[in-house]
């Protein structure tokens, strides 16, 4: 949720109350860690650095993040590093899931807003946040089931069983949202060519706003996200050159 992470943090925060299913009907499928129609196989050690740009109003390069995956002893570690110097921020997140499943174990975070730190069991999610001023509170949301790690949304949309069509919500928590879990709507909406490449469209939907992320139909990296906060502001978030 984040420039991947940072962009999806930021604007989910924003609307903290409201992050949650809007449009899917009450018998739409909910995607939860360990769902085997997710396809995972793709993910595999290695480095991105993605590039968000404003392009509404104006066109301007606003930050960058870079993330490092480790595939390793049946578990996947994404490290990633944003920076946003027109708000003087450097965030360093280290997210582990387990591979295959997708099941998140732990979420550290500092350099942002606040330093977080988290744990998820099968029950629910328990940790601390600490806001840059004020005081330390505790994390404590509980579950009757696993659900994903918000930072690890644009994998979960990259593991999606490609079919026009196709549309689940998604269970995921954000220490962001207080000590409630929250909901996504994901809908994929047919393809689209960027820079040469076909891509399969997912829609984020976030309840105020809406993300739309574009996919490799192949390789499923990542090919553009895009977001429109508010009329008039568009920004897009893109692999760096």
């Amino acid at each position: 949720m984040r420039l991947a992470l940072f962009a999806l943090a930021l604007l989910v925060t924003a609307a903290s109350g409201t992050a949650s299913a809007q449009t899917a009907d009450g018998d739409t499928l909910v995607l939860r860690p360990g769902d085997p129609t997710l396809v995972t196989d793709w993910m595999a050690s290695g480095s991105t650095t993605t590039t968000m740009k404003l392009v509404q109003p104006m066109q301007q390069d606003v930050g960058t993040s870079t993330d490092t995956y480790t595939v390793a002893d049946g578990r996947i570690t994404k490290v990633s590093v944003t920076s946003v110097p027109m708000q003087g921020m450097n965030q360093r997140d280290s997210v582990v899931v387990m591979a295959g499943s997708l099941t998140p174990l732990t979420h550290n975070s500092s350099g942002g807003r606040a330093t977080v730190s988290l744990e998820f069991m099968d029950e629910g999610v328990v940790g601390l946040m600490t806001p840059t001023t004020g005081e330390a509170t505790t994390v404590m949301a509980l579950t009757d089931a696993p659900i994903f790690d918000g930072a690890w949304t644009s994998e979960i949309v990259r593991s999606l069983p490609f079919a026009e069509g196709y549309v689940a919500k998604v269970a995921l928590f954000m220490a962001e949202m207080g000590d409630e879990p929250g909901e996504i709507v994901l809908s994929v909406t047919g393809q689209e060519t960027v820079n040469e490449r076909l891509g399969w469209t997912v829609d984020a939907d976030l309840g105020p706003f809406t993300m739309t992320y574009v996919v490799d139909a192949e390789t499923r990296d990542l090919l553009v996200t895009r977001i429109s906060p508010q009329p008039g502001v568009a920004i897009e978030m893109v692999p760096s050159q």
